[in-house]
């Protein structure tokens, strides 16, 4: 081998021999280049030449060769003695092939597989120093110790780490793209929530998400601004390489590695659905060695807050007086809905280990979720095992998951718009009657018992999700860094639903019926199959990543639906459908439906060059078809170009010393979008339809259900990137800067179209343009690192900006969707129009009671006489800055880590306040705001800015505090324990007047508190604790 590094000799000897090498990089030199011209010589006398007129010596123990640095023996003089210990991780796992070497001689060991070692002949006054790769390295005099146990950390985030890209992985140092990447230490323990979501807040620049403290909630994900105002706007979930995984089957203790891709250069290789980003997901395997058991238990205390301000009975009488029936009770209605301090309990038990060529990572997890909603828990039952093999002698590699999770839902938690406007003087419970509830018959509308309606409601959900995966990598040995991976992914998705409205319930009392009973049923099922050949390998100076193959994804489901009432008791509830009467008198329903088959097929390819690690480059390119478009129009082609500069390596910047890596780099990307349902693709037929006659009439038919336009084309995202990657003062110092602008070409939206010609009022059309741009900042600091005390800090910040381009054809406006009953819309957009603006009036003042508002010419009127005219583009939903502060700080072995989240100067609308917060608006029970603050205002509410508040706020997201307890002094069984208590949701800072700051500003029709979207703020806290075995 003629001018090759040190590191290629290393590789073809393990390529070639039984042998495999460890050592140190910081110690060993290995991109020395050597001139080397063997044939069938020992890899002794090899090691010996290639190390020759060097420091560098080795030590061999069975398979394994270690390189260390040392000089001549010490004086054999010296008293010594032998010296055995213990090698583990932070967490107490043993670390097999560790190096321990005596410090300036050629002896040492590794420790074995139990991360046991033993060195004899130790002078007393030597220094053992341990290395491994990955870990920071130790020294420790030895003195008067004959046991000398270590526990190693994890090595600083740098520029050698690997991150995931999209079918395959690349070092760091030669990423050009925008990615942000998590390990599982950076994510908070013990928060709860229904899925990983809770645990993301405030850890990746630019990622909202909305959702609520419910057990049952679902989550939105938005990074980067709005990718569409129709088609899929979130990113794309991919799971072990699987596109289109769902973030909820997943528990927090089996991920190992999150990685964002999040400008177009990146995720382009993902074509159609990554216009949103990707957000790729890497579970746990299994590490080589004894086999290693963990279970985690926690107990969670919940207690809701931010209780709105409602009148008392006695409030309440006097507002309304004879209005209204007075049954002479005081009853706090909000505080009957809650579940007084409901406990929730959860456990993971897994287990891993074994051998180079065979390795198993299992788990289950139980967890009983309740929330501060009567009737509102969740239950999850989840299992899952990752596999790892190496057969044929190296030739091949296959690595398996299998996982399932099914979630048991209790949905019937009371309204809480009807907790709020219920009569404070009527009860909540009446001992005379049969079901012990009171349920409210007489009176309006608004004097119900919401409670009692939901306690004589059974409504349960059933989640279902199956998934086994399996790739097979052929690694083709003749061709070094030459591999094929296959891999398979299926999984099932299944959703039940169970109701049951009592006969004893206000609905069936009045519609004089003995119960109503539902069914509902849906599956869906995926399909995944990707095949490429990957190259990866180095010349010199010279490094190659490239990678080519094709990729098909399925999406298949099928639906069932069925009711009926009147039933003989309330005891079967849904188990017997047919016994109700409703059947038989027709007023029952039955229905069922099929999706249409989603396909996308794509072929890719992506190389990346690097030279010296100094100026890099990466192509991909993807060309894809989806069967949602007409056959014309099916196929798109989707590329990203990217280059990065490393400006530290280069010879202006040798002297500079603070400087440990400096990289510019720039990125253009094109990604496609078709996230609009499959069903729009086929035409589709119906009973009850209008069909145009030849007469020029419209009759009802069997006819068509869709309007197709083989015209519409794809949706894309063009976006640029530019970003500076930094690390100084010894990599204690770290972050990156991202400036990017994208700009939405095609947008698809669903648009009004005249009838005939066209047998449906709308169709979907490529309607406009949307730009975005913004930037994102990242700092963390390694502040204080010591023997006993570390501290670890990090800052993301963001801001993003988006506006309407240009919009065609016909229809020159979209109006947002219905707010209430006296604001028909808050928002608007139209060309040149910035997303998340608010198209209101502008309040002017009150004058005999009525609102006022400026007209469009500046004058002052009453709101009633206004006009669409009059309404304004206003200020904004969208924060001018998001803020995520995270803290690790550790004293031995306590541990301590707090995350703060901020929204910084933004608006909401306060619906709530509009609709609770005026005497002449509400119905029922109100604000102590419609008698104080607004009792002067006796008429009609208009859509004006009188309700838009700034609600910039600073939460306290989470903190927790822990403490890990070596345990192999006492016992050989265990490794550690670990206690930890965390708080979430804790305290937020704001001087917003309405319930939640932080409500949902994902999508352009957001930035609204409105009453159907109330659920109670939650502080959740947690005692946890690990034990490791």
């Amino acid at each position: 081998m003629q001018s090759a590094k040190v590191i290629e000799v290393l590789s073809k000897i393990e390529d070639e021999s039984e042998f495999f090498f460890l050592f140190n990089q910081k110690l060993v030199d290995v991109e020395r280049q050597v001139n080397v011209d063997v044939k069938n010589e020992s890899v002794d006398k090899i090691l010996s030449r290639l190390f020759e007129n060097t420091n560098v010596s080795y030590i061999v123990k069975d398979r394994q060769i270690v390189l260390t640095t040392a000089t001549p023996e010490m004086g054999s003089l010296q008293q010594s003695k032998s010296v055995s210990g213990k090698v583990t991780d932070t967490a107490g796992a043993s670390l097999p092939g560790v190096s321990v070497v005596v410090k300036g001689t050629t002896s040492g060991t590794i420790t074995d597989g139990n991360g046991n070692y033993s060195l004899p002949n130790v002078p007393e006054n030597a220094i053992l120093q341990f290395s491994f790769v990955g870990m920071k390295g130790q020294e420790v005099v030895v003195a008067n110790k004959t046991n000398v146990n270590v526990t190693l950390e994890e090595e600083t985030v740098g520029i050698d780490e690997v991150v995931a890209i999209g079918y395959g992985s690349m070092e760091k140092k030669q990423v050009t793209s925008s990615i942000t990447s998590l390990k599982i230490t950076d994510l908070p323990q013990g928060v709860g929530g229904s899925s990983i979501a809770t645990a993301l807040q405030g850890k990746i620049g630019g990622l909202v998400m909305s959702g609520t403290a419910s057990p049952n909630s679902g989550n939105t994900f938005q990074l980067r601004g709005m990718a569409s105002i129709n088609t899929s706007r979130s990113p794309l979930i991919v799971i072990d390489g699987m596109p289109g995984g769902d973030i909820r089957t997943l528990v927090q203790e089996d991920i190992q590695s999150i990685d964002v891709l999040k400008d177009a250069s990146a995720g382009a290789i993902y074509g159609t659905r990554a216009t949103g980003g990707v957000i790729l997901i890497t579970t746990k395997q299994a590490k080589s060695g004894a086999l290693k058991m963990s279970m985690t238990s926690e107990v969670l205390f919940k207690k809701s807050f931010g209780k709105p301000d409602m009148l008392s009975a006695a409030d309440y009488m006097s507002t309304y007086g004879a209005a209204k029936n007075n049954d002479g009770y005081d009853t706090d209605w909000w505080d009957e809905a809650m579940n007084d301090n409901p406990t929730s309990n959860r456990h993971v038990f897994s287990l891993q280990g074994g051998s180079e060529a065979a390795r198993i990572y299992a788990t289950v997890m139980y967890d009983d979720n309740r929330g501060v909603l009567n009737g509102d828990t969740r239950k999850d039952y989840s299992g899952r095992i990752n596999g790892n093999f190496k057969v044929l002698d190296g030739w091949l590699d296959i690595s398996s998951h299998l996982s399932y999770r099914q979630a048991l839902r209790n949905q019937n938690k009371p309204s809480i718009e009807g907790v709020m406007r219920a009569n404070p003087t009527q009860s909540v419970y009446d001992p005379a009657s049969t079901t012990g509830w009171n349920v409210i018959t007489q009176g309006d509308g608004t004097e119900m018992n919401n409670i009692a309606e939901a306690a004589l409601t059974t409504d349960e959900g059933m989640d279902k999700w199956f998934r086994p995966d399996v790739e097979l990598k052929l690694n083709i040995k003749p061709i070094k860094g030459l591999s094929y991976r296959q891999s398979g992914a299926y999984e099932n998705r299944q959703w039940e639903r169970h109701y049951y409205r009592s006969m004893f319930s206000r609905e069936e009392i009045k519609a004089g019926r003995k119960g109503w009973a539902q069914m509902d049923f849906s599956k869906t099922e995926l399909i995944n199959t990707d095949g490429y050949l990957s190259y990866i390998n180095g010349f010199g100076n010279h490094s190659f990543n490239a990678v080519a193959g094709y990729s098909y994804f399925e999406n298949n489901s099928d639906n069932f639906s069925a009711s009926n009432g009147n039933f003989t008791n309330d005891l079967v509830k849904f188990w017997n459908l047919g016994e109700g009467t409703r059947l038989t008198e027709g007023l029952a329903s039955m229905s069922s439906g099929k999706g249409i088959t989603q396909r996308l097929l794509a072929y890719f390819a992506r190389a990346n060059y690097s030279y010296n690690d100094t100026y890099m480059a990466t192509a991909s390119i993807r060309r894809e078809g989806s069967s949602k478009f007409a056959v014309n129009n099916r196929w798109g082609t989707f590329w990203a170009a990217s280059a990065g500069w490393r400006i530290s390596n280069e010879s202006f910047l040798k002297d500079v010393n603070w400087v440990n890596d400096l990289k510019l780099r720039v990125a253009y990307g094109v990604t496609g979008n078709e996230g609009f349902s499959a069903d729009y693709a086929a035409r589709k037929y119906g009973s009850d339809t209008r069909w145009l006659l030849p007469d020029g009439n419209w009759a009802m038919s069997y006819g068509a259900t869709t309007n197709l336009n083989k015209e519409l084309g794809w949706e894309e995202k063009h976006e640029w990137n530019i970003g500076l990657d930094y690390s100084l003062f010894k990599n204690r110092l770290y972050g990156k800067f991202d400036l990017y602008r994208r700009a939405i070409k095609g947008l698809i939206y669903s648009v009004e179209v005249p009838q005939p010609p066209n047998t449906q009022s709308s169709m979907y059309k490529n309607i406009g343009t949307m730009e975005n741009r913004g930037w994102e900042f990242e700092i963390g600091g390694e502040v204080i690192q010591s023997a006993d005390w570390n501290y670890r800090t990090s800052l993301n910040l963001s801001h993003n900006k988006t506006f309407i381009g240009s919009l065609w054809g016909d229809q020159t406006y979209i109006n947002g969707s219905y707010v209430n009953n006296w604001v028909e819309y808050a928002h608007r957009i139209e060309e040149n129009v910035e997303v998340g603006s608010y198209f209101m009036y502008r309040y002017a003042g009150v004058s005999e009671g009525k609102l006022q508002i400026y007209n469009k010419d500046n004058n002052v009127i009453f709101s009633d006489m206004g006009s669409v005219d009059d309404r304004v583009y206003q200020k904004s939903f969208i924060p001018t800055l998001i803020a995520g502060w995270s803290h690790n700080l550790s004293y031995k072995n306590l541990d301590f880590n707090m995350t703060l989240t901020s929204w910084i100067d933004y608006d909401i609308y306060n619906a709530i306040e509009l609709e609770y917060g005026l005497k002449n608006v509400v119905q029922g029970n109100m604000l102590y705001d419609a008698i104080n603050k607004n009792n002067h205002i006796t008429g009609r509410p208009s859509p004006s800015d009188y309700f838009l508040y700034d609600a910039t706020f600073l939460k306290i997201q989470n903190l927790s505090l822990g403490y890990t307890l070596p345990m192999k002094r006492y016992t050989s069984l265990m490794e550690n324990i670990r206690l930890y208590f965390t708080g979430n949701n804790l305290y937020t800072f704001t001087k917003y007047p309405g319930l939640n700051p932080e409500v949902d500003i994902t999508g352009w029709d957001a930035g609204i508190e409105k009453k159907g979207d109330i659920y109670p703020q939650t502080r959740t806290f947690t005692f946890g604790v690990q034990f490791n075995f």
